[in-house]
């Protein structure tokens, strides 16, 4: 990974606190992507909401989408690193 990449990731004292939806999208794909009996396939709305009541967080309904959205970004991101990863073993 070079300085540049490092940099790119690391945020800036500066920089404004992300927005509550990519916050949850992050946990909310964390959860997506559990190994097991804590699998869930994939960000969708139906597992959005369950994930929601079962963590007691509240979405509101006009911020789903925003949610989903960067959630879905996310969960190819994670299933990509993983391939990569997956191929530099093989």
């Amino acid at each position: 990974m070079s300085t540049q990449d490092i940099s790119k990731e690391t945020p800036s004292l500066f920089d404004a606190p992300p927005p509550a939806a990519t916050l949850y999208a992050k946990d909310f794909v964390k959860w997506c992507c559990s190994f097991g009996a804590d699998f869930h396939n994939s960000p969708d709305i139906t597992n959005l909401r369950y994930w929601a009541n079962k963590t007691k967080v509240r979405i509101k309904e006009r911020e789903e989408r925003t949610v989903l959205e960067a959630a879905q970004v996310l969960f190819l991101k994670r299933i990509e690193q993983r391939t990569r990863k997956s191929e530099a073993v093989n």
